[in-house]
């Protein structure tokens, strides 16, 4: 096989990420050793991380050698199937951080179907997109869209999980901005959002309210519901240029931070290698949105382009949306750090993404080998 057949920028980035993540929790689980006198919770971490990885990485293997044009014919099974996940979470489901959004599968591992449901819209809306005209004008696919879209919003906010949902509706409305909308449509489509929105915000919990309340202010309650955000912000910025490294680290090994192996995962890596670090992480990120351009300016095909841009967009919004929690730039939504956040499902979404990112590159031009 030839390396032209690859994009090798593109790979090379989400390897250097997923080393990333690697080189944050083994630096962790040195810091809590160093500060604790022994291992703790994130070298755990670390060594299932390794697991989840190899498994993952074997399935996208797999992936990346199949026709992405298969997708296309599996789009409506897949949605029906991660649907079906979906519901079932709500009567099944195993609960955590007052949510149920996991299934628990055997050996004691779990499934977060609304993670992979990411994959399964982006799929399914490139799949309703590139529909002939003479089977869906402009107007029927957009209310397809919203027909598969909205059912999957809703049932992710029941679990309930608003940032995720928040995040599929997110991708559909970029995947949408790419078709060609007249400036009518266009206008319906803000007028529609805005509506959303408003249902949202009247429909909101009061926990969900008081994160809103305090990400517009946490100093309102530090010991409580301002907690997290105020302890995130410290551990960021207690790295300064360098990092405090295995021998200054305190937030992470004294675990101030709450969930930082998850949901302030960005924190860790400002504590430990600080603003260099930092700014290293939001440099491979800037390298993955740049090298999944080139990819998608390499197609020709529209089904492949959307995939591209739903795949994209997941990434950008769950990575803006994390650095901007951590930091008190977001409200708390639970949005997991794309490659780097600990977590099988989120990890397999990412990895799985990124695998038919390459599937679309090798078979563009319908290269057999």
């Amino acid at each position: 096989m030839k390396s032209r057949h690859f994009p090798l920028f593109f790979m090379a980035t989400v390897l250097l990420l997923i080393g990333f993540n690697l080189a944050t929790f083994y630096t962790a689980s040195l810091a809590e050793q160093y500060t604790l006198g022994h291992v703790g919770s994130f070298f755990s971490y670390f060594q299932k991380t390794l697991l989840l990885l190899a498994f993952s990485l074997s399935v996208a293997v797999a992936v990346q050698f199949v026709n992405y044009r298969v997708f296309r014919f599996l789009a409506i099974p897949i949605y029906a199937i991660q649907t079906g996940l979906l519901t079932a979470v709500l009567f099944i489901g195993t609960g955590m951080y007052g949510s149920r959004r996991w299934i628990t599968l055997p050996g004691s591992q779990s499934l977060q179907p609304s993670e992979l449901h990411k994959i399964a819209i982006i799929i399914l809306v490139a799949y309703i997109l590139t529909l002939p005209d003479r089977r869906a004008g402009t107007g029927m696919k957009l209310l397809l869209v919203a027909a598969a879209v909205v059912p999957s919003v809703l049932l992710v906010a029941k679990e309930p999980d608003l940032g995720s949902a928040v995040m599929l509706l997110g991708i559909a409305v970029f995947m949408v901005l790419h078709f060609r909308l007249s400036n009518r449509q266009l206008l319906m489509l803000g007028l529609a959002l805005i509506l959303a929105a408003g249902g949202v915000w009247l429909g909101l919990k009061p926990y969900q309210r008081e994160r809103i309340d305090t990400f517009l202010n946490p100093q309102a309650d530090p010991l409580g519901s301002g907690y997290n955000v105020l302890q995130s912000i410290v551990a960021t910025g207690s790295g300064g240029m360098w990092g405090r490294g295995i021998k200054g680290s305190t937030q992470a090994p004294l675990s101030f931070v709450p969930v930082q192996y998850a949901d302030f995962v960005f924190s860790l890596v400002g504590e430990l290698f600080g603003f260099v670090g930092s700014a290293l992480l939001v440099v491979l990120f800037i390298l993955l949105m740049w090298s999944t351009f080139l990819v998608f300016r390499s197609l020709t095909d529209d089904f492949a382009r959307y995939m591209v841009i739903g795949i994209q967009a997941m990434w950008f919004l769950q990575a803006a949306v994390n650095m901007g929690m951590t930091i008190g730039l977001s409200p708390v939504t639970g949005i997991p750090l794309p490659f780097i956040s600990y977590g099988g499902s989120s990890l397999l979404t990412q990895v799985l993404a990124a695998s038919i990112v390459v599937s679309v590159y090798r078979t563009r031009d319908d290269l057999r080998f």
